[in-house]
C-alpha cells in the first residue's frame, strides 16, 4: 500500500491521494506555518506541477508540527509530525521524491533557492521517476544545474 494523506487542511490546493500505485513518485512538502518559502515553494513550483498533469507524479503536503494522520507505506498509521520524524525531516521547506513503498527515489532538497530550485525539482523528478520506473516517458538521467565558476579579473 502507498503513502496516504487526509485532506491538507492548511493547504486546500495541494491533492490529498499520494501514490500508492507501482511506478509512481510523491513529492511531499514538508511545512510549516507561517513559512514563505514554503508558500513560494508550493504556488510556484508544486501547483504547476500538478497542473502539468504529468503521469505516475502525485503532490502531497506534511506540516512538521502536524497532527493529522498519515498512513504510511506499510499502512502505518502516524501523526503528520512522527511521518516527519520518520524521515528525518527536520526543516521546513523540504522536498521528499517517494515511491509506491515509501523509500526516497531521488535526494531529498532542503529549502529554497530562488536560483536554482525549478531546475533542481525538474532534475530531482526525474530521477525519482527512473527509479519507479525505467521506461516512463519524463525519466531521464538529468543532473541539477552547477553554478558558473566567475572569473575575477
Amino acid at each position: 500500500m502507498g503513502i496516504q494523506f487526509v485532506a491538507m487542511a492548511s493547504s486546500p490546493l495541494l491533492p490529498a491521494v499520494l501514490a500508492s500505485e507501482p511506478f509512481s513518485v510523491s513529492v511531499v512538502l514538508f511545512s510549516q506555518p507561517a513559512c514563505e518559502f514554503c508558500e513560494e515553494a508550493r504556488v510556484h513550483y508544486l501547483l504547476p506541477l500538478i497542473a502539468s498533469g504529468r503521469s505516475h507524479v502525485f503532490v502531497g503536503e506534511v506540516r512538521l508540527d502536524g497532527r493529522r494522520i498519515v498512513t504510511g507505506a506499510g499502512s502505518d498509521s502516524m501523526s503528520e509530525a512522527d511521518f516527519a520524524r520518520r524521515h528525518d525531516v527536520r526543516f521546513a521547506p523540504t522536498l521528499l521524491f517517494l515511491g509506491a513503498r515509501g523509500g526516497e527515489l531521488a535526494p531529498r532538497i532542503v529549502g529554497l533557492s530562488r536560483d536554482y530550485f525549478g531546475a533542481y525539482l525538474d532534475a530531482r523528478l526525474a530521477t525519482a521517476l527512473l527509479a519507479a520506473d525505467p521506461a516512463h516517458p519524463d525519466a531521464t538521467t538529468a543532473s541539477p544545474p552547477r553554478a558558473s565558476a566567475r572569473t575575477v579579473p
